[in-house]
């Protein structure tokens, strides 16, 4: 593992170049976040034009700072980067600490002028002289929830008491408004959405891909990786390197430049040649890489990769409480091609019957029960309940729209202490959606509170169970061919 990275993700002090105290400048944010995020070491601002921001005291100079600082935020102007390099190299003179640059700022080699290009090679060439490594330029910053750092200059929306939590989600982002969008759409969820280690690499002057992935393949604390892909110069490299990992963690990638136009507004956006779609979709396929379409899709597979088991197989049993969302998401089930409805036992169907209203339609077809709107929460649980005892069956979506006459924390607490007792919770996964928006919003954060996870529309529980399914079954074949050599 790069002992610089640790640097990037553990740092022993940070300053802050060009840091402000105007709320609208990124020199404000970044002090701001370090502080909510509760940064248990030293942050040192500086900037000539300020003496204190944010309750901690300015430097006019980063060669000013007497103690140790092992990463360096830029939020200045780029064409302060020769008098900043200047100064750099200033403090190798009589300090070797410096192990990683975070440049958020832009206007660098991605303006393909020469002036942009001049610059970078400036911060890239100093870099390289003290083996710093360097993250961006033109990024938005790096999190890490674990070790409480926070170099961003966005607003996250995490409430201040939820920054800090740990999740199993570490996600690399090669666009810093799509990097912005996600930690953003992440904290509108029902509990908000504390990723691991989140990262905008921009420009890729230094820190890409590669080095990321490799570092997270070693993480304990990552789970799952997610991946914001526009284009990478060897793409035959990132795909043996995702190959190798998606073995031991899964790996969801959001791979744009889909179309012919798309991968020209890529080439212009990063300067990154998309490449040929074909090409990676049929790797991605061949490798076991998770690829979807969409922000949302993304949130979810890697929320579900982070909070929920993986199926023994792809039979998923569909319980509804309402007739239209479960051929709704019937028909889902059937277009994505990838699920079984499973056949359950007679005795499970005995049981569906003895717990359900009469009117309740068991098993046609197969793999399929409406429990009705008449339902109540213990025939909401005890149905759940009995098709999960079912060995026939690998996972379960459960849709459900409560009616105003359903107690809902009493509905979330029923499948509480259903799916946190070890003895179901822990074997199969169930992709619960409760619809109806607002409406039902305190139920589902009842239950995402404790860890289990809630979907949208019933379509996305399909997407999930889909993505999941066939993770398991590229692992199993995996498994297989291991043996069999």
């Amino acid at each position: 593992m790069d002992q610089n990275l640790n640097a990037l993700f553990d740092p022993e002090n940070i300053a802050v170049i060009g840091a402000s105290n105007n709320p609208l400048k990124a020199g404000y944010t970044v002090i701001q976040n370090l502080n909510q995020i509760g940064y248990p070491k030293k942050v040192f601002p500086v900037t000539p034009s300020e003496k204190e921001i944010l309750g901690r005291d300015c430097y006019e100079k980063l060669s000013d700072i007497e103690e140790r600082v092992e990463l360096v935020v830029l939020a200045t102007p780029a064409k302060l980067i020769y008098h900043i390099m200047e100064d750099l190299t200033v403090r190798f003179q009589t300090k070797n600490d410096v192990k990683v640059i975070v440049c958020i700022a832009a206007d660098y080699g991605e303006t393909r002028t020469e002036e942009g290009i001049r610059r970078q090679e400036c911060l890239m060439d100093t870099a390289k002289k003290y083996g710093i490594r360097v993250v961006g330029p033109n990024c938005i910053g790096i999190i890490d929830n674990i070790n409480r750092v926070d170099t961003t200059f966005v607003e996250t929306l995490i409430p201040t008491e939820m920054r800090g939590r740990k999740g199993g989600i570490s996600f690399i982002s090669q666009s810093g408004a799509m990097a912005a969008s996600i930690l953003m759409m992440g904290a509108s969820q029902p509990v908000p959405i504390s990723m691991n280690k989140f990262i905008s690499i921009g420009n890729m002057a230094d820190v890409d891909f590669i080095d990321l992935l490799e570092y997270f393949e070693q993480d304990e604390d990552t789970k799952v990786i997610g991946m914001y892909l526009e284009g990478y110069p060897d793409g035959r490299k990132l795909i043996d390197t995702l190959a190798r990992i998606v073995k031991k963690k899964p790996v969801v990638v959001l791979k744009v430049g889909r179309s012919s136009i798309g991968a020209l507004a890529a080439n212009s956006h990063t300067g990154s040649l998309a490449g040929a779609d074909a090409v990676y979709e049929a790797a991605f396929r061949q490798y076991g890489i998770t690829r979807v379409c969409t922000i949302e899709e993304m949130m979810d597979i890697l929320q579900a990769f982070d909070a929920m088991h993986l199926p023994g197989g792809d039979r998923c049993f569909l319980l509804t409480q309402a007739g239209g969302p479960g051929i709704y998401c019937t028909d889902a089930f059937v277009e994505e091609k990838i699920l079984e409805f499973p056949r359950i036992t007679d005795n499970t169907k005995e049981r569906l019957k003895d717990i359900l209203p009469p009117m309740a339609n068991i098993c046609s077809p197969e793999g399929y029960a409406d429990i009705t709107a008449a339902a109540t929460v213990e025939q909401h649980v005890e149905s759940l309940r009995a098709v999960m005892e079912d060995d026939n069956v690998d996972s379960v979506i459960l849709v459900t729209v409560v009616p105003t006459f359903l107690p809902r924390k009493e509905l979330a607490e029923g499948f509480i202490t259903l799916l946190k007792n070890k003895e179901y919770g822990s074997k199969k996964p169930v992709y619960i959606c409760i619809m109806a928006g607002g409406y039902v919003w305190e139920c589902r954060k009842l239950l995402e509170e404790q860890g289990i996870r809630t979907f949208t529309t019933p379509a996305h529980c399909v997407t999930a169970a889909g993505h999941m399914a066939e993770y398991h079954k590229f692992l199993k074949r995996q498994k297989g061919e291991k043996e069999h050599e």
